[in-house]
């Protein structure tokens, strides 16, 4: 048995005192003292609290800023974000740990958030998880964005590129790793149309959704090259693409960055890009990620032609070829036709001039638009297919359409080809080009010829609903104008919907020295028939956009 210890008075009062006394100031006491002689000696007070974060808006965007060096720049940069034409919901600033002293912007953010650690780039986009908006924008503190760019990523979002965005877009080479001689945007090449590249950086725009790949896995490297791993991780595990929004010479209003404050600021201090070592690793990086099955824009078959069309270049093609009366022909198919092609009722006759009406399992209809289909189909190297392309459509639906066409890429052109931002172009100089050939054209029965701005020899008619009603006589008529007066080296114009494809199919195979061109609506006007289009209209919106590949 176990003999109980029993405490002397004295030990009693010793246990009292080292318990009770001595661990009062050494845990609760001590404490205090302990944490006021490590404080820090200044107490970091913010000029204006933050307001409680409110529900989700699906719509909102939500802005990045960084602050380490150069923080003398964020006033400038928080008041160009202010006046942007779509206004962000909240901007944020995420400060790093930094050489310089601390910067409260809190009278002029939304929120401030200070780190002790220097987390490089990875500290913006591990913050934006938080935001409660539908779309996130991110910033070096070397970019001024100009008043239209938000509205210019969320114009390119809905025309198709919906994706990671940025201002400064790089296209890798084929091998060699990393090297950004080949640019895009405000400090590279200033495009007019969206332009898909392997990585952007500078300045970021996309849905909050996407943030989610940048931590599918780990990166290379936690020193460099976040906006490789990005582009890359969104593409693997989420088949999200890189583009940047258009960058026009004449139009800087929507640009990503003023280039004269992105050029002197970025050169303060020690620009990253600059330092020992940098292009080493990020070289490294994209061979790492090459490994692992990154093929970038360079090694994709045809990657070349596509990024070489341009929307006014193309048009410049065909007037060179009406100039030195070269030979060819060029059918489009919109929307319209492709409802046809593709067995979907569509019914416009009551529409201005009575365009086109198709009714599946009609025995007339379908007999039409095997005919239709053909014209889509019909190959030769003087024989161009414009079709509608992925701003208008969706990038979904225009690689189908292009599919579907069966075409070669360099026989592919836009169903736009001479409206919109080309129009007034058109007018100017493919008018003056068709001045120099005999031409014949096919328009409606009310078309008053008379005021074109050039001589026509022979003239066709068509009324309402012509794909069916008027293929079988125009046909008739045409072969025999052809043939009867040995035509050869004359420009025949449709302006005549859907018929115009079937005709130039047709009369292409039958006697290809000549030129058939479908026009469509341009000549509407002019021609007494109305404005029947936006962009005879005089929109501005329609004659400023300028169509993409």
């Amino acid at each position: 048995m176990v003999k109980k210890h029993r405490r002397t008075v004295k030990q009693s009062l010793k246990w009292w005192w080292n318990t009770r006394v001595v661990g009062l100031w050494r845990v609760r006491l001590g404490g205090l003292f302990k944490n006021t002689a490590s404080s820090p000696k200044t107490h970091f007070e913010f000029s204006k609290e933050a307001t409680p974060l409110g529900e989700v808006d699906p719509e909102g965007i939500t802005v990045i800023l960084t602050a380490y060096r150069r923080t003398e720049y964020l006033a400038e940069q928080i008041k160009a974000l202010r006046e942007q034409t779509v206004k962000p919901k909240e901007i944020w600033v995420w400060t790093n740990k930094a050489p310089e002293e601390l910067l409260d912007v809190s009278d002029i953010a939304d929120r401030v958030v200070i780190s002790n650690t220097n987390w490089l780039f990875w500290g913006r986009f591990s913050l934006a998880n938080m935001a409660r908006t539908g779309y996130v924008a991110f910033f070096d503190d070397d970019i001024l964005p100009q008043p239209k760019w938000f509205e210019n990523c969320l114009d390119t979002i809905r025309s198709g590129f919906d994706g990671i965005l940025g201002g400064s877009g790089v296209i890798l080479p084929k091998e060699g790793g990393y090297s950004s001689k080949n640019k895009v945007g405000w400090n590279g090449g200033h495009l007019t149309n969206t332009a898909q590249v392997d990585l952007v950086g500078h300045a970021w725009f996309m849905r909050k959704s996407y943030l989610n790949y940048i931590w599918r896995e780990e990166p290379y490297t936690w020193d460099n090259g976040e906006d490789i791993h990005l582009s890359y991780m969104a593409l693997k595990h989420g088949g999200i693409k890189t583009y940047v929004p258009p960058h026009p010479e004449n139009d800087q209003s929507i640009w990503c960055c003023r280039p004269d404050f992105g050029k002197i600021v970025g050169r303060k201090n020690v620009a990253t890009f600059k330092t020992a070592g940098h292009r080493n690793i990020r070289s490294e990086i994209v061979e790492k990620y090459a490994a692992d099955g990154w093929q970038v824009l360079a090694t994709l078959e045809g990657s070349e032609e596509q990024s070489s069309k341009s929307f006014p270049e193309e048009l410049k093609k065909f007037n060179q070829m009406l100039k030195d009366q070269q030979q060819f022909s060029l059918v489009r198919f919109g929307d319209g036709e492709m409802m046809v092609i593709n067995g979907e009722a569509i019914d416009l006759s009551k529409k201005c001039n009575g365009e086109h009406k198709y009714t599946p399992q009609n025995e007339d209809d379908e007999k039409y638009r095997k005919i239709l289909e053909e014209s889509l189909l019909f190959k030769n190297s003087q024989y161009f297919v414009g079709l509608p392309c992925r701003c208008c459509v969706g990038d979904e639906h225009c690689e189908k359409l292009r599919v579907q066409s069966r075409q070669d890429e360099s026989q592919l052109t836009w169903a736009n080809i001479f409206v919109n931002a080309n129009y007034p172009a058109f007018l100017e100089e493919t008018v003056e080009c068709l001045k120099l050939n005999t031409n014949n054209i096919v328009c409606h029965q009310d078309a008053d010829i008379a005021q074109l701005p050039f001589e026509i020899n022979q003239n066709f008619r068509v009324a309402g609903n012509a794909w069916v009603n008027d293929y079988d006589r125009l046909l008739k008529e045409l072969t025999e104008y052809i043939e009867n007066s040995r035509v050869e080296n004359e420009v025949f114009l449709f302006c005549a919907g859907v018929l115009s494809n079937m005709l130039i199919y047709q009369l292409s195979k039958q006697f290809p020295n000549n030129t058939y061109l479908d026009l469509g609506s341009v000549f509407d006007s002019i021609m007494g028939l109305g404005k029947t289009r936006r962009y005879l209209e005089g929109s501005r919106r329609r004659l400023k956009k300028v169509c993409v590949w």
